[in-house]
Formats: C-alpha cells, structure tokens, sequence
C-alpha cells in the first residue's frame, strides 16, 4: 500500500480486504511439503454469462399487430415489436453495463471468487492508487470501496433479531461493523457512510440461495432491496445458485441478471496454463525451463480433455478443472464421473499419493497407530454434516476444538493428550491439506462449499438409516448437491442402496411444490448412469413424470391456483427440463428424429373471416395424409445436427453446445436456409424425406379439420395453455409443457413459444390448389418472404389464432424464429 496511509482506518480497512483475498482459496498441491498457495489475480480469467437483452424487432419481422377484440381500439401495424434474446456477455461487461447485476452459477462456477476478485483489485485500486478495474474488466467506472458481504451469515444475524417488517439499511452496516469487530478490524460506526451515501462503494452480496429458510431468505432479500434504494448510487453484484433463485429470493426488476457459462475450450486452455504456470515456478522457480515444463503439462491435460467426452462434459468451471488438474498430476487416468472425481480430488487433498510414495509424515498417532488418510476423512465426513446440520459454512475454532476433542476422547485417556491431538491435527489438515483453511479470526470453513457437500454426503452414505436421513430433507434446497453425490458415491459402492434411494425419494409423498421428488430423482439418475441401478427405474421415473405434466394430479391444480399461473409453468419447465435430462424427450436417438403425429388426408379450412387482409378469405385446402413434429425442433436436437456437420451455430450458442439448461427448448436464432439445411442433414440420416411443412399443413396441424376454431384448443383464448406475452415469461420454455393447448391432432407448442418458419412464400389468399401455382407457392428456389406461423412468447393473443400469418426474410436470423418438420405418410 502506498497511496493510503495503512494505519488509517481506511488503510486498516483496504489491507483486510486484500490481505484476505490475495490466494486462491482451493490449495492443495504441495512443494517440499509445504503447500503452494495461488494468487488469485494470477490465475482468475474474466468469464462470460448469458442475459436476455431487450430489442427491436426489424421490419420484415413480426410485429405486434393488434386486431380489435372486446372493444379496443386499433392499432397501427407499424407498431415496434419488443421482445426478449439470449446474448452473451464477458463478467466484465456486465457489471460495467448494469449498476445492479444477479450473477448466477452452478456449484463451482466461480461465483464467489468473482466477488472475491472484484474486492480485491477495487481494493488495490484504491489503496495503491491503480486502475486495475479498469484496465482487466474494461469499467471506466471511478474507484469504489469494495464492501464484501456473506449473506448466509447475514441471515443468521437477523435470524437473533426479530422481524419488525420495517427494518433497513442500518442492519447490514450493523453486521458489518460487528463483523470486521470479530477480527480484529476496529472502524468508526460511520466509516461506511461517505462511501454510501455518494455513491462510491462496490456492494458484493454472496451466496442469497444459502440463506436456507425460505422466510429468512425473502426477509434477506428485502433487506437488501431497502439498502438499494436507500443507496442508489453504489453498484450492486449479488450472487446465487441457479437452483436457489426462486420467487422467495428474486430481487426487484432494478436488478439485470445474468448466468455464468460453462469454460469454452479457449477458457480451459487459459486457465490450466495459468495453473500449471504457477504451480511450475513455485516448483522449480522462474525460467525457460519451467515454462516450457508448464506448457507441456497443459497440452497434456487439454490432449486429455478433449479426447474424452465426459471429461469434456466434467471441464467446465475453475473449481472442476482446478480439481481435474489437481488429480491429473497424481493419477494417470481420470475418474469420469462428477462423484468419483471429488473423492480422487479429497484423496489428493489428504496426502494419500504423498503417502504411497513414502514421502509424507504421519503427524498424529492413536494409541500408537498412525492416523492416516481414511482416519482424516473420516473424522472430516462427520464435521462436514455437523456443518450442514446447522446449516452453517463456518465454525468457530472454540466450537471447532469442541467438536475434535468430543471425537479424539474415546481414543486417547489423558486429558493433555487429547488437547495436543486435536492441536496437532488442525495443524496438519490446515497446512497439509487445504481442505479445512482458517476464514479470518478464529473461524474455519471448508476451503469450498462443494468439498463440505461431498463429505457431508459420505457422511449419510455411511449410516444404516442412509434413506430414510435424506428424505427427511429431500425437500430442503440446501441438502440438494448433497443427494445428487450421495447418489453419485452410492452408485461406485452399491446398485442395491442406490437404487433403493432414488425410488424413495420419487415414491416420497410430501414435497415442496410440485414435480419437486420426481425431478430431483430424475437428476440422480442423470448423475449416477443407467448401470449403476437396477431395474427399469428410469423407464418408471420417466412415465411418471411424463403422466404428471400431461395430466397433473388435483393436488397440483390447487397448488398452481394458489401460486399462479407464472409458478406453475416454471415448475412445469423444471420437470420438462429433467425429463428431457434423462432421455425422454420428444425424439428419439441417435439422430434426434422427432416424435411424428399423424394428419389424415382431408379437406381443412384456411384463414378467417376477419381477420388481417393477409388472412382473408377464410377457405377450404385439401392436403394428403402427413406426419408432423409433434414440438418444434429443440436445441438438443439441433446440437445433434451442429456436431455431426459442423453447420454454423445460433449466435447465442457458444462453440458447438446450447446454452445450459435450454437443450430441451426450442431452437431459435435460425434462418429459413438453415432450417432447411437441418432437414437435409436428418433425411440423409433417416432415410425419410424430412422438410419444412407448407403453411397448409401447419395450419391443418394447428386447426384440424372439422371446424374453424381460432386457437389449436377451441375459440376462447386460455393464457394458460401457451407461452404468450399474456404469461410475462419473456422467454422461451421447455417443449411440451402445454398439454393443456394441444391441437385436435396432439400437436403441442403449435402458438406461442417461437415463430416456426414454413416452406411457403408469403402471398395472398387463397393458398392455391393442387397444380401449377401450388408448386410455385413451394418453390424453395424463388425468391421472397416465407410465412411464419404460430406467434411466440413476446407476442399477444391475437398473433396466436391458428389463422394469424407473418412473414419473414429467409436470410434473417430472428432472435424467436424456430421450426418443427414434416415427412411423409405411407399408409
């Protein structure tokens, strides 16, 4: 520290804050047996995210025209459409472009070190007088005060302090300044304010979806909102799990959010070669020799990575590749599955290679007996569920002693000698292992949230009451990572017991809300594989969740009529999401080739009464008998397609793969062109002529053919049973989660959702009869609009009548354009 003085309570302040936030938390790898610890602006690389940016459609893209109904008046044609796109963005970016941004992330995305990172170079910014801010993230923004706060740990302060529903700002600073008190960092009760107040502080709030009391999380959550508006010039960054971002938690429409990708090929070069970079030097130090040593290390591992699919598939966040790393540099091959990798990765951590090769002590003895690697995880297996427990992340060293003194007494008689154990044994876990690291004054904590989560669930995978233990908090969001590798280590010991716990928990009667048992067993099998349980348990798991969205049991009616319709979709696209994660969508491997519905040969009719002019005259089309998606083509299924052909991706995709957790939604982002370059590629593969339907047919798929109903339901409009701007999603959900909005036929998504492109020019009416003029109207050579059918999810009621046409440029890429396809029918 130059510019401030550091004796100041400023300079006290800052050197906290750098000081606690200079290495890398995660540490593990020792040189001369001691551990190399990892500056954290070395290795940190600045990640991207997704967002739903809001835009302007263009004009030869579908507006939100509005005919009259129940008495409105008109209005223009040339009204902007505004809709929704998923687009990605750099961290840096984001926090530049949005003063108050929710970052979310899968376990060990880098949630936490990115706020970790952002407090410590705001911190050496403004204690050092630098602009490192500025010059790695690209913000022109002033220096700020970084103020990093737990909100785990908040919700523990409140949860001492009664809810008078009134309470403000005043509470964080409170905790605050008792906080920094704990460790020794005296402050001014108003050292806050001038910051604060003008604006010039950086608000880093961790970890919202680890507040684990849905109460207390909502009252976390207004707490925060209330110091927002109270200091509405700082800037604001919130982290969460995806999972623990629910309504209870969701913070105020001031709040952009955005959700960290996984590490592109580009991202895992990067980062291993700045791991192994600096693992070399504090090996072997500087010089051409350890860089050379470095690099060929990383191509090793890359060689490795890109080589094995589901190593590939594991690669794809700092804390798993730091893990993968970690265990490649002891282990010749790799375990492949998430489960196997954490317990090679503890191993690591506990010295168990150091021990084979005779190269590590053992520093405490048990009535003579070392106390060796099984011994350490054992006894760190039963603080990580005493932890969890207690819901807690943290102990206290006196409460830590408790505990070891507790577990070392009926093994050791005197008293002194197992005060000296447990002394020693901290001693070794914390400098030998960095899997249990000090977190500021008299505080430890597992060095990640996740090693807590692994240990912890081989701590219930041990006892006898295993199944019944995790149903008792099968229903609790912060037990969630904790059953998902539970399963996974049950499943390398045992189909028996693992197939005995996945059935409990989809059978468990009580749950949250609904789909809650069948989703989480649903990723459970995802997680362990199909031959590691026995019998068809995921043929059952999937019918049953298939049975409950197309059909859900009344106790989830009444729940969604207390909810709402917005909860009640979203936990629909969560069971789709799982269903789908488990092999059951609405295709079949290995090329994805749609679940077909059959539309008989017949006369149906066309257009409307009076609707738009281009919908005019309502008409009758005969067609031949056709097979028809029954949903729109998904992005799994077009990733099928990209992988085997190399085909461009959608803009928003990164490399070859869809943006996590939209695989089984609907491809968007696609021209006419590459909508038929798709159907193209799956004729080649199926042997069936695969293509766009006219727009007769669709609206045949969408009518049917015994009336003129106005939506593929009937003539009432139901906001319910469609993904339309009626619902406020804005943005695409799951394929199939409408059953309710089926055509007569059983086509599904048919309106809302995305536009889906047909093979006909757009023209007038009436669509020509067989001939001539019909094969003019499906020319894929001529040149023109192409209709689109079937409105989407920004758009309003009116655009969701089977009848409604739009039209598009073949060469565009609408950001809510899709597709289903047609083949033909034998019989």
């Amino acid at each position: 520290m130059t510019d401030v003085d550091r004796d100041t309570a400023l300079g006290r302040y800052l050197r906290h804050i750098i000081s606690h936030n200079r290495y890398l938390q995660l540490q593990g790898i020792r040189s001369g047996g001691r551990l190399v610890h990892i500056e954290l602006e070395r290795i940190f690389i600045c990640l991207r995210a997704t967002q739903r940016r809001l835009i302007v459609a263009g004009e030869r893209w579908p507006g939100k025209e509005r005919m009259p109904v129940s008495g409105e008046r008109s209005q223009p044609d040339s009204q902007a459409t505004l809709t929704t796109e998923i687009v990605t963005v750099s961290i840096g970016k984001a926090l530049s472009k949005h003063p108050r941004l929710v970052v979310l992330g899968d376990p060990g995305s880098g949630k936490s070190t990115l706020l970790r990172y952002l407090a410590l170079i705001s911190a050496r910014d403004l204690a050092e007088g630098r602009r490192l801010v500025q010059d790695r993230l690209g913000s022109a923004e002033p220096r700020r005060l970084p103020i990093l706060l737990p909100l785990r740990q908040i919700g523990r302060f409140l949860q001492a302090r009664p809810d008078e529903g009134t309470e403000g700002h005043a509470r964080l600073i409170e905790y605050l300044i008792a906080a920094l008190a704990s460790e020794r960092i005296e402050l001014p009760k108003d050292f806050f304010d001038p910051w604060l107040t003008g604006g010039d502080a950086l608000i880093l709030l961790d970890g919202l979806d680890e507040v684990v009391d849905p109460g207390l999380r909502r009252r976390v959550s207004r707490l925060v909102e209330s110091f927002t508006q109270t200091y509405p010039r700082c800037r604001y960054v919130v982290t969460s799990r995806i999972v623990g971002y629910t309504d209870a938690a969701r913070l105020g429409e001031s709040y952009a959010v955005t959700t960290m990708l996984d590490f592109s090929r580009e991202d895992i070069a990067r980062f291993l070669g700045n791991w192994h970079r600096l693992i070399a030097v504090a090996q072997m130090g500087e010089g051409e020799s350890t860089d050379a040593h470095a690099a060929r290390q990383t191509r090793r591992l890359l060689y490795f990575i890109n080589h094995n699919p589901r190593i590939r598939d594991l690669a794809i966040n700092p804390l798993l590749l730091t893990v993968i790393a970690m265990v490649h540099r002891d282990r010749v091959k790799l375990p492949d599955r998430r489960a196997e990798l954490y317990a090679e990765a503890v191993e690591v951590l506990l010295g168990k290679w150091e021990e084979a090769k005779g190269m590590s002590e053992a520093p405490v003895l048990l009535r003579g007996q070392p106390f060796d690697t099984g011994d350490k995880r054992l006894l760190l297996q039963d603080l990580a569920l005493y932890l969890h427990e207690r819901n807690q992340k943290q102990i206290k060293v006196e409460e830590l002693h408790h505990f070891l003194r507790a577990r070392f007494k009926g093994l050791l008689r005197e008293d002194h000698a197992v005060e000296q154990t447990v002394i020693r044994f901290l001693a070794m876990i914390e400098e030998r292992t960095g899997l249990l690291v000090a977190r500021g004054e008299g505080v430890y904590a597992f060095s990640h949230l996740t090693f807590q989560e692994y240990l912890a669930a081989l701590g219930i995978a041990a006892r006898d009451d295993y199944v019944a233990y995790t149903l008792k908090r099968a229903g609790d969001l912060w037990w969630r990572e904790v059953i998902l590798l539970e399963v996974g280590y049950l499943g390398t010991q045992s189909k028996e017991k693992t197939t005995a716990l996945i059935r409990a928990i989809a059978e468990r009667k009580r749950e949250p809300e609904p789909y809650h048992n069948l989703v989480l067993a649903a990723e459970c099998l995802r997680d362990v594989g199909d031959n590691r349980v026995q019998g068809d348990l995921r043929q059952e798991v999937q019918r049953r969740l298939r049975q409950d969205l197309e059909a859900p049991p009344p106790l989830f009616v009444r729940w969604f009529r207390k909810a709402g319709i917005k909860n009640w979709i979203e936990q629909r696209a969560q069971a789709m999401e799982a269903l789908v994660r488990t092999g059951a969508g609405f295709w079949t491997m290995p090329h994805g080739e749609p679940e077909w519905v059959k539309i008989p040969a017949g006369t149906g009719w066309m257009g409307s009464r009076r609707g738009r002019t281009n919908e005019r005259p309502l008409h009758q089309v005969e067609l031949d008998a056709f097979l028809i998606a029954r949903v729109p083509i998904t992005n799994a299924q077009y990733h099928l397609f990209i992988r085997a052909t190399r085909y461009a991706t959608p803009r928003h995709w990164r490399e070859e793969r869809p943006p996590k957790g939209l695989e089984s939604h609907p491809v968007a982002c696609v021209s006419w062109h590459d909508a038929l370059a798709y159907c193209l590629w799956l004729s080649r593969e199926t042997g069936k002529p695969i293509a766009l339907p006219s727009e007769a047919q669709w609206e045949r798929a969408a009518r049917g053919d015994e009336d003129q109903r106005e939506y593929p339901w009937g003539d009432r409009f139901e906001a319910a049973w469609c993904n339309s701007e009626a619902l406020g999603l804005e943005a695409t959900t799951p394929v199939g989660i409408f059953p309710e909005g089926a055509s007569r036929y059983g086509c599904l998504d048919m309106v809302g959702n995305v536009w889906e492109w047909t093979s006909s020019l757009m023209d007038d009416y009436p669509y020509p009869g067989q001939g001539a003029a019909r094969r003019a109207r499906e020319d894929l050579t001529a040149r023109g609009d192409r209709v689109l059918r079937g409105g989407a999810f920004g758009y309003g009621p009116v655009l969701m009548r089977c009848a409604s046409r739009s039209n598009g440029n073949p060469d565009g890429l609408g950001p809510v354009v899709g597709f289903r396809v047609v083949t033909s029918c034998s019989d």
